[in-house]
């Protein structure tokens, strides 16, 4: 039989068997509908969040949770080809995953030498006089053991992402939501100046907050909007035509997040934030450019690299001349990071356990203090309970994020705008850990999940065979 005659009867129906004449090319329906409910589920976590950012407690973390797991359920039923890309990109990412989760169950268990053990457990075992008391790296393994099973989710977000987002039409659509959602937290920000809304959103200024993260990478999520439209209409026949349409609509609304997100950031006076976003914005078109010049991807890597690297040593630098370490990045008063600034001292090089902080600032907090003590920073919490190694090797975790995703730009064809995004994502959480601790909020997490796990997945297409820039 012809080729042309065999796929004329692809779906005839078998008489000898009853059932719908498959070829090894076809998806099945079932596979094909279960990842459209896993896209459902994505869309509707996203569109949660602005809520989720209001209403951040333990009700909302259980039911990110459960959003997320029925998500990853769903995706994990989609179509062989598709699974198999996923797992090919995400293989060497293999470690990164696996890392923190090893970590945290070697603070959990027991430790066979003393000298690892907090001392904690030493102490407590003098005072109840059991000299059986097995030590632990972690002073609250419970909390350590909560932190485990919320990494997971974050996890299971990237992965689901990941495999959801490989279809352009479905990566589009999530990138829309995030524009949309990232925008709405912004102008949130704005109706909390105002006296009617000034109840319903409070402390978006705090150290923990959502809202100057989202603000952030709602300038990045509709930078790359703004790209796409362009980038959608250079590959256009007439691409002098100037009154389209679907140019205009895109590139305004882009503009429109990016005013708002510029507004709030404004609002909340977070001038280094928005110098760090600008950097982001920055890679952006920077990626743009050397697409356009025809420089290949490593070298265009390797020379971002050399100036971000020369960034953030001056950054450092300054840091360090005002003798406060990781503390100097954080913009806050002395009597706000004073615990922080006494754990950091205190703590021992193995951490103190990942989400104990809680706990332990408790002992150097002043009497009578009515409220926890936050964490200054990520990266000073990240010091304190899993010792000052892990910002090393974290940050070298989002090294390789970014140089995956930038590669991933510069050699897409005219979808690159994903894969730059996350890229320019990651440079921005990553300076933002060390200025705030906004990725203690649930909701920024899954931003963030999103947004890296839509970017891996369109860092590559289909064939994964880079294309002349004329055909792309």
């Amino acid at each position: 039989m012809s080729k042309t005659a065999l796929e004329s009867h692809v779906r005839r129906w078998d008489r000898h068997q009853g059932q719908p004449f498959v070829t090894a090319n076809s998806t099945p329906a079932s596979k094909s509908h279960g990842l459209s409910i896993a896209h459902w589920l994505l869309f509707a976590l996203l569109a949660a969040t602005p809520i989720l950012a209001i209403a951040n407690g333990a009700f909302a973390q259980n039911m990110v949770a459960f959003v997320a797991a029925m998500t990853v359920a769903m995706a994990a039923r989609g179509p062989e080809a598709e699974l198999a890309s996923a797992a090919q990109l995400l293989k060497q990412f293999l470690p990164v995953f696996l890392l923190p989760v090893v970590w945290m169950a070697l603070q959990i268990f027991p430790v066979p030498a003393v000298s690892l053990a907090n001392p904690i457990w030493s102490a407590t075992s003098i005072a109840l006089n059991q000299p059986s008391l097995p030590g632990r790296i972690s002073v609250d393994p419970s909390a350590t053991l909560q932190s485990l099973f919320r990494y997971l989710v974050d996890v299971s977000l990237v992965v689901s992402t990941v495999i959801i987002t490989k279809d352009r039409h479905r990566a589009e659509t999530i990138l829309f939501v995030l524009c949309a959602v990232t925008t709405f937290m912004s102008v949130e920000v704005l109706l909390g100046r105002l006296g009617l809304f000034a109840g319903m959103i409070s402390e978006t200024g705090a150290a923990t907050s959502p809202f100057p993260a989202a603000a952030a990478l709602a300038m990045l999520a509709n930078g790359a909007l703004v790209v796409r439209a362009l980038e959608q209409h250079l590959h256009q026949q007439d691409i002098h035509n100037l009154a389209s349409p679907r140019l205009w609509v895109g590139v305004l609304s882009g503009l429109f997040g990016i005013a708002v997100a510029f507004a709030a950031m404004a609002t909340l006076e977070r001038g280094t934030l928005l110098a760090v976003t600008g950097c982001g914005l920055a890679v952006l078109v920077f990626i743009a450019a050397v697409r356009r010049l025809g420089f290949r991807s490593w070298p265009s890597a390797i020379l971002f690299s050399i100036v971000a690297a020369m960034t953030g040593v001056m950054a450092v630098s300054h840091s360090q001349a005002g003798g406060l370490g990781l503390l100097g990045f954080v913009n806050l008063t002395p009597e706000a990071v004073a615990p922080a600034r006494h754990l950091l001292a205190d703590a021992s090089m193995l951490g103190n356990g990942i989400g104990t902080f809680g706990l332990t600032s408790i002992t150097y907090q002043e009497f009578g203090a009515g409220a926890l003590a936050t964490p200054p920073s990520t990266a000073v919490l990240i010091a304190i309970e899993s010792g000052r190694l892990a910002i090393v090797v974290l940050a070298s975790f989002a090294a390789l994020i970014f140089l995956v995703s930038f590669r991933g730009a510069v050699r897409r064809g005219r979808d690159f705008f994903f894969a730059a995004a996350a890229a320019a994502g990651v440079l921005v959480v990553l300076s933002e850990s060390f200025l705030d601790s906004s990725l203690s909020s649930p909701t920024i997490r899954i931003i963030v999940a999103v947004m890296v796990g839509l970017g891996l997945a369109q860092s590559v297409g289909r064939t994964g065979v880079r294309q002349p820039l004329g055909e792309r």
